[in-house]
């Protein structure tokens, strides 16, 4: 019986996302947009495509939108995106703040009210 090892599994998924997101860049920030345009969210990752495809649960459901909290309007709001590619963790978390002060999108924890 042949078993895959945890490399081949890593590049198995790795193909996968990059076919879900073709031309996505590795790393940087992304933002997430309504049918209308408006940004409902922001953030970032070191992984763009994987990162992407967990916000929709094209991956792993139980991973989806913050490991399982799957928040079907959000999903239902996941329109189209943009990606502002970057090259270190340090310009990563200073766009993502810098867009999120800018257009305080409604679900960015920051944002929420209670």
């Amino acid at each position: 019986m042949y078993k895959r090892t945890s490399e081949q599994n890593r590049a198995a998924k790795q193909r996968f996302f990059e076919k879900l997101y073709p031309n996505v860049p590795r790393e940087g920030v992304y933002t997430i947009k309504d049918e209308i345009g408006n940004i409902v969210y922001i953030g970032e990752s070191i992984n763009l495509p994987k990162r992407l495809a967990e916000h929709v649960g094209g991956y792993d459901k139980s991973k989806s939108f913050h490991k399982g909290k799957l928040d079907t309007g959000f999903v239902r709001e996941f329109y189209s995106y943009e990606i502002v590619e970057t090259t270190n963790k340090q310009e990563r978390l200073i766009k993502e703040i810098e867009l999120e002060f800018k257009h305080e999108p409604k679900y960015n924890k920051r944002w929420q009210t209670k």
